[in-house]
């Protein structure tokens, strides 16, 4: 969600502010089948086809395409989701529990070209290598 305010910044630019509100974990009879990323916004797709914001932690910000902590967050995310077979995964999963591939997928351009989707067997692949 996104807030525009009429104030002139530096130069005469707009200022805006964001919230963005996101859910803690999928619905507890939800199954992850897919990661959709596109335009710098994170979704997971459930198995019955309904799609959600990607859960997340406050503070604790998603991002792709470069190395830094928003793709690590991401990455540690996404690994998680993988070993527990797309079952209920609570935001939060500490950086340093990120799987090698999965982060060097997040921090790739490709990563960050377009709309991607990974399925759950995608992301599970990335582990065995």
């Amino acid at each position: 969600m996104g807030e525009h305010r009429k104030l002139r910044g530096e130069g005469g630019t707009d200022l805006w502010s964001y919230q963005t509100y996101a859910p803690l974990e999928l619905r507890p009879d939800d199954i992850f089948s897919s990661f959709i990323t596109g335009r710098g916004l994170f979704w997971a797709r459930t198995d019955k086809g309904l799609l959600s914001i990607l859960p997340q932690k406050h503070a604790v910000g998603y991002n792709i395409g470069y190395s830094g902590g928003g793709p690590h967050a991401l990455a540690a995310y996404l690994t998680q989701i993988a070993r527990n077979d797309g079952g209920t995964t609570p935001a939060g999963t500490r950086y340093e529990d990120a799987h090698p591939a999965i982060v060097a997928w997040t921090q790739s351009s490709a990563a960050d070209r377009g709309t991607n989707e990974l399925t759950l067997s995608d992301l599970q692949a990335m582990l065995e290598s």
